[in-house]
């Protein structure tokens, strides 16, 4: 669980505060956890939404040569069948 240290002041107005009192009591959660979700999605999630979009275009601009998805899992169980592929350990004069 986050250890929250830092604290925000934000004003509301009346209609605004009782609004969003209301709305916790329905939910049976505090004001502030409200708030922080609400942070989360609205710009937290978002932000990290074109992060992974930006990377994902990123990736694709590659162009890295791909085969279809029955020759890849081929490949992918072969690989696994096999197991690791490690070159020969050199020995040290002192083993």
């Amino acid at each position: 669980m986050a250890t929250y240290t830092k604290r925000v002041q934000s004003v509301l107005t009346t209609e605004q505060y009782e609004l969003l009192q209301r709305v916790a009591h329905e939910k049976g959660r505090p004001i502030s956890v409200l708030i922080r979700e609400a942070i989360e999605r609205e710009y937290f999630k978002k932000a990290l939404l074109e992060r992974r979009r930006s990377a994902l275009k990123k990736l694709l601009s590659l162009k890295a040569p791909v085969a279809d998805w029955e020759q890849m899992e081929a490949e992918i169980a072969q690989g696994a069948l096999e197991g690791p592929r490690h070159p020969k350990r050199r020995r040290h004069r002192n083993e």
